[in-house]
Formats: structure tokens, sequence, C-alpha cells
């Protein structure tokens, strides 16, 4: 069976990927009203939004099952289907790690020290601020592949990665703040608890990692 060369030129290799960013963009946002009810002790919101974070998360999911079969196996692509493919999965994992938040806020009740709160909602703030940040990469997709992933846009690309590295590198740094409080009260903190929010912490700072990687991946877009 002979197959059109239109049908193997395809304009973009990135078909469906902004509609799977912004179902992230919407759940990985929730993660700020966790913590502002984990800070005010309203245990009962912290369930009730980890629930929709949850749902959230599956129709990012199916956004992202929507990006992979839209996407022709038979193609002649100007970056490797696997880089596209490993695009989709570490944008899909914000939106994991959103959810794995809720889930372990739920299994064992918090306290937030009154020391680490205002770090604690910095760094949630700058977390959630790379997120978009890695969007800001999503919407130049059109651009980009116009321009046979060269020129102008590719020079576009890399200094919104270059951003992005930095928010992530805040991040991280806020992160570090947080830890260093935390510690200064495990004389006062059950070791269950102390434990507890370090896979908080990670998991909230991997929402960041991830989204860094969508930036490596259009780099790897770019130099390819």
């Amino acid at each position: 069976m002979r197959i059109p060369l239109a049908n193997l030129l395809a304009r973009n290799p990135l078909p469906k990927v902004g509609d799977l960013m912004t179902e992230v963009i919407r759940t990985s946002d929730r993660v700020r009203e966790l913590i502002e009810l984990l800070s005010a002790g309203d245990q009962a919101g912290v369930e009730r939004v980890a629930k929709e974070i949850s749902t959230m998360e599956g129709k990012a999911d199916d956004a992202k099952n929507a990006a992979r079969s839209k996407m022709p196996v038979r193609l002649l692509m100007p970056v490797d289907r696997r880089d596209v493919l490993k695009l989709i999965s570490q944008i899909d994992a914000i939106a994991d790690c959103a959810e794995d938040v809720g889930v372990l806020l739920t299994i064992r009740p918090l306290t937030v020290p009154e020391d680490m709160k205002p770090a604690l909602e910095l760094f949630v703030d700058r977390v959630l601020g790379t997120v978009r940040e890695a969007a800001k990469l999503i919407d130049l997709i059109d651009d980009l592949v116009e321009s046979g992933f060269s020129g102008p846009p590719a020079e576009q690309v890399l200094e919104q990665a270059a951003i992005l590295g930095r928010a992530e590198h805040e991040a991280d740094k806020i992160q570090d703040q947080c830890a260093k409080v935390l510690f200064n009260e495990e004389d006062s903190m059950p070791p269950a608890a102390l434990f507890m929010w370090t896979k908080v912490l990670n998991k909230i700072g991997d929402m960041a990692n991830h989204a860094e990687n969508v930036g490596d991946q259009f780099r790897l877009f770019v130099a390819g």
C-alpha cells in the first residue's frame, strides 16, 4: 500500500501537547490551595482538594493518551519520535507529582510548623512559577516547527529554557530553606511526621524538576 507523501510530512509532530499542558497547569495549580488549607489546619479541606486533584490528574492522563495516539507512527519528523514521547511523559509527570502531594497529605494529617509557613508558601509559588515557565515553551511550538527548528524561534526557545532553568534553581533554594526549618523542629516533631514532610517537600520539588526537564527536551529538539 502506498502512503501519500503529504501524510508522512506532518507539519507539527506535537499535535496535542498544548492540550496536555493546559490540563497539567490546572492540576498543579491546585497544590497552592492544598497547602493553604493544610496551613490553616483544615484537614477536611485538604482531603476534598486532594480528591479533586486526583480527578483532574485523570483528565491530564486522558490528554496525555490523546497526545500519544495522535502522533503518526509513519512520519518524517524533524525531531526524534522518542524525544517527543519523553516530552509528553515529563509534562504528564508534573500532574502525577501534584496528585502524589495530595495523597501524601491524606495518609497522615500534618501540621505546618509556624516558622516554615512563609518559606513553604514561597516554595509552592516558585514551583508553580517554574511550571508556568515550562508552559511558555509549549506556546512556542508552532513557531519552532514552522522555522524548521532553527533561526530566531530556536533562539527564543533556548532563551526560555534558560529562564526555566533559573526558575527551577530558585525553587530548589527555597526548598532547602524549608528543609532547614523542618529539621530545626525535629526534636519536637514525631519521626513519622518528619519523614512525611520530607516526602511532601520532595514531591512538590519534583514538579519543578519535571518542568525543567521539559526545557531539556526542547534543547534536544533545537540541537538535533
